[in-house]
């Protein structure tokens, strides 16, 4: 059904409020977009269904705005005609990353530094502060009330078989941290705040170290701080108290796996375990300036190498006094792995993919299964030596190779020959926290001997082995599909999300089908957290706060908010690949009926901003997929569980 020209244009103006439309695009994309809603089985609740979209000038709040078509990308094989109706699902993922819940209260953060990052300054300390950090336990529950209002994957219907973390789960490697998302996940009482009663951090209205470089949400003076007087921010008393309120976290519905990012294992992302570091992170005394004399840029490399002439000079520098809390020291990787051990059987799994060998041996890779049909490897990226990047281990590269010799009939030597295997055949999803572009770092480890392995390195090991389809990751906190062609497997597809933390605050749906044809088709569909579109001023219920966050992410100066969005292509995307194997056939028909496409798939050009939102195809179909979503009813149960720890 195609839009009547007064619907066209009342859609039409709102993408052009957002600064994002185009007139050439925007007919081709209400007819992908008809084609996507035509096709997918429960699109309710997604961004196929409808987006959320900052627009005004200055200080920019949100609205609803039409959903995103699936854009088909092929890596070699033929999108053919009619594969919509002879799907078969294979897996259905939920893909959480970059959730960073902050203890904004902790002596060990350095927000001082991020006013170093305001242009036309470097980024190397952007995001040491966040307008919208006090929030972070909010918006992972209304991501998980999200995910648990939804049936299924959209595509395909099929329950989600489990969820995956992938890292920066925590932001300062802090036990307090860690076991609010852990609850946060499992289901529980939550009450994110430390030290005393009341909220101690750069953002109260202490007057002895009050500063205007942050925003401060309880001041009503509208020229109080730098973002209310240059940036438009409002005003929102009672907003840090509202923060800290304990809540009873919903927890997901479906078994999650986790895994280890660079603020998982190093203070601030960057700074390897020190004694001191420590110390300033559990005692009475936060820092709010660098010490007399010394840069910036001195003062973090101090920070990332446990200098002790830096540390040192932190006795001299600006401070105040705060509630000393011993919840707030630094986790070792066993004692990560112990705590994710210690969390309830249900939703699940015990461990949610460790070992219970983890807790003492601090090794954080495993495999998992996804589905009968799918293995899931879990990487530890992080570099325990220090700096944000990531690498491999010489006896993790090992292990993960022999891995997946152990899912493979068939692979390629490191010389080019085919070897044959008895191993029976499953498809490959590799978790990690880092992405291909971050892997590479090369700072000597100090529980590891050896050189790091490199991202080109892991690239050629995956290219060997051509059950491997897809690499699913974060940490560069934006949407970004890559493909990564190889003439003999086929290659990959690797697929990056943005981050909860900051805009767009989505994470995505990730389904594996089998056309029946000679070739699989990844899904992704991205989804925004249950908070509404706009909360009301003042308001400080949990959703209203989460809604708060995303907004208030949206007008983060020191992010470039197009790059973190990604393009149509980096959003909602079909990715097409050569089975690697044949396929068991399916004793059940596809999860649905559908309408025939009647083309090959919708493929629009991606050119930047402006082809970043589709046309709504109209009012009925729009209501027919809501009504889809109402008479769904719950998963009907997940299907993933641990396979080992080696």
């Amino acid at each position: 059904m195609r839009l009547s020209r007064r619907a066209f244009l009342q859609r039409a103006g709102v993408l052009a409020a957002a600064g994002l439309a185009n007139p050439d695009l925007l007919r081709a994309q209400e007819r992908a977009w008809g084609i996507t809603l035509a096709t997918a089985a429960s699109p309710a609740g997604t961004t196929l269904e409808s987006t959320l979209v900052p627009v005004g000038a200055g200080y920019r709040r949100f609205t609803e705005a039409p959903g995103w078509p699936t854009l088909v990308r092929t890596l070699g094989p033929e999108a053919r005609a009619g594969r919509e109706n002879r799907r078969v699902p294979l897996a259905s993922i939920v893909h959480l990353t970059d959730i960073h819940i902050i203890d904004t209260e902790s002596p060990a953060r350095v927000e001082f530094l991020d006013r170093y990052s305001d242009p036309p300054s470097p980024d190397r300390f952007k995001a040491a502060f966040r307008p919208q950090e006090t929030l972070t336990a909010q918006v992972a529950e209304a991501m998980v009330r999200r995910v648990n209002s939804l049936s299924g994957g959209p595509i395909t219907g099929r329950p989600f078989d489990c969820a995956v973390s992938t890292g920066d789960n925590g932001d300062n490697r802090q036990e307090n941290e860690l076991s609010w998302f852990i609850t946060l996940l499992d289901g529980g009482r939550v009450a994110a705040g430390s030290g005393g009663p009341n909220y101690e951090g750069v953002q109260d209205q202490e007057p002895t170290t009050y500063d205007r470089h942050y925003w401060h949400p309880d001041d009503p003076r509208p020229d109080g701080d730098f973002y209310k007087q240059f940036r438009g921010f409002p005003s929102h008393p009672g907003l840090l108290a509202a923060a800290a309120q304990p809540f009873t976290a919903s927890g997901l519905r479906v078994p999650w796996y986790t895994i280890y990012g660079n603020h998982d294992g190093l203070a601030q992302g960057t700074a390897p375990a020190n004694p001191a570091f420590e110390a300033i992170a559990t005692g009475p005394v936060k820092v709010v300036d660098v010490p007399p004399g010394m840069s910036p840029v001195t003062l973090m490399n101090g920070l990332q190498t446990g200098n002790p002439a830096v540390l040192a000079a932190l006795a001299e520098a600006p401070a105040r006094v705060v509630t000393p809390d011993r919840r707030r020291r630094f986790l070792s990787p066993q004692e990560w792995a112990q705590l994710h051990l210690a969390s309830p059987p249900s939703p699940g799994p015990v461990g949610h993919g460790l070992p219970a060998t983890a807790a003492t041996s601090g090794v954080l890779y495993y495999t998992f299964d996804v589905a009968p049909a799918v293995v899931g490897i879990s990487l530890d990226t992080v570099d325990r030596g220090g700096v944000e990047q990531g690498s491999l281990d010489a006896a993790q590269f090992a292990w993960l190779e022999e891995r997946l010799k152990e899912h493979s009939s068939r692979y390629f030597d490191g010389a080019g020959s085919l070897v044959r295997t008895s191993s029976a055949d499953r498809l490959i999803v590799v978790f990690s926290h880092h992405n291909l572009d971050t892997m590479n770092n090369e700072t000597p480890d100090p529980t590891t001997p050896g050189r790091r392995v490199l991202g080109p390195a892991i690239k050629a090991l995956l290219h060997r082995f051509p059950n491997v389809i897809a690499w699913v990751n974060g940490h560069s906190h934006r949407n970004q599909v890559l493909p990564h062609p190889d003439p003999r497997s086929g290659g990959f597809w690797e697929i990056l999300t943005s981050a909860h933390v900051d805009y767009p605050s989505q994470a995505r749906l990730v389904e594996i089908v089998d056309n029946r044809d000679g070739t699989l088709s990844v899904f992704g569909t991205l989804v925004d957290h249950l908070a509404p579109a706009a909360a009301a001023p003042g308001a400080t219920g949990l959703l209203d706060l989460a809604s708060l966050s995303r907004e208030l992410s949206a007008n983060d100066h020191q992010r470039d908010h197009a790059k973190a969005l990604g393009t149509a292509e980096d959003r909602n995307v079909e990715l097409l690949v050569a089975a690697p194997f044949q396929l068991a056939p399916s004793s059940s028909p596809p999860a649905v009926t559908r309408k025939p496409a009647g083309d090959g798939g919708a493929t629009l050009p991606a050119t930047g901003a402006e082809a970043s939102l589709p046309l709504a195809v109209g009012a009925a179909t729009l209501a027919g997929a809501i009504a889809l979503r109402r008479r769904r009813g719950p998963s009907t149960g997940p299907t993933c569980g641990p396979v080992d720890g080696r």
